[in-house]
């Protein structure tokens, strides 16, 4: 009898075992699905990041101005109010605003050269035939476009200028002279911009010169080129010639011209 007792209790003892470890193989083999599915996302949580990445990219406020068609050509979008360039659409390309061709580009011009004397002031040069003469202002001869040759409303002019200057005066001073011809020639503009002077000579005289673009009331752009140089004790020479602003490269031919043809009227 405490034989069979004994073996009954031990019997239990081993189912007990038994169901332990089957609940324990049950429960591992349930956290495993869970830390399993724990790597992913639901359906329901990738919705709702989609939602929060809508809303922060809903929440960078664009300006008022801005017209996402803007972008579709590649040109620059409309500034922010903060300074900074907004962007849509393909990648943005810089459209640079002074003189660009445009959907009608304007022809190179060609010229027939031919010799002016400004014997006031005791030069020779040539240039683009045609050109009205005004001698009447003191130290100064112009040539001025005549009517039928004008283009875009604004005719091209050519001014020569002899001024007088101290004996100590220096090359330095010719780059002073020539910024603060510039900023008086600025004043008639409604926008107005120069370049960056350059050391150049002038009938051999040591020298500037600098380049500038400006807009006038009306719209019209003009450009054009200042150079002033010494070209002998006392005398500071100005050559300026001034365009309207689409034919620029063009009437710069007029100032090479006569940059490699200006000499003395005793000069041969």
């Amino acid at each position: 009898m405490k034989k069979r007792l004994l073996f009954i209790a031990l019997l239990l003892a081993a189912v007990t075992v038994l169901c332990a470890c089957s609940s324990d193989t049950t429960t591992a083999g349930s956290a495993g699905q869970v830390q399993q599915a724990s790597g992913q996302v639901s359906p329901m949580e990738q919705t709702a990041a989609v939602q929060e990445q809508a809303q922060a990219a809903a929440s960078q406020t664009l300006p008022d101005s801005y017209d996402p068609a803007s972008e579709e050509d590649g040109t620059i979008a409309p500034v922010a109010a903060n300074g900074s360039k907004v962007y849509a659409g393909a990648t943005p390309i810089l459209i640079e605003p002074v003189d660009k061709p445009t959907a009608t580009p304007r022809p190179e011009l060609t010229f027939t050269y031919g010799e002016y004397v400004a014997s006031k002031l005791g030069l020779r040069f040539s240039s683009a035939m045609g050109y009205d003469i005004n001698e009447n202002i003191s130290g100064k001869y112009i040539l001025t476009e005549p009517a039928a040759a004008v283009k875009d409303n604004y005719p091209c002019t050519i001014t020569l200028e002899i001024s007088g200057v101290s004996k100590a005066y220096t090359v330095n001073d010719v780059k002073t002279s020539l910024s603060q011809y510039l900023s008086n020639e600025g004043l008639q503009y409604d926008k107005w911009e120069v370049m960056t002077a350059a050391k150049k000579t002038l009938m051999n005289g040591q020298g500037y010169y600098n380049n500038y673009r400006g807009v006038l009331a009306d719209g019209t752009i003009v450009r054009g080129r200042v150079h002033m140089a010494i070209i002998g004790e006392g005398q500071l020479l100005t050559l300026h010639v001034s365009c309207p602003g689409w034919y620029n490269s063009s009437y710069m031919k007029l100032y090479d011209q006569i940059h490699g043809t200006i000499k003395p009227i005793q000069a041969q």
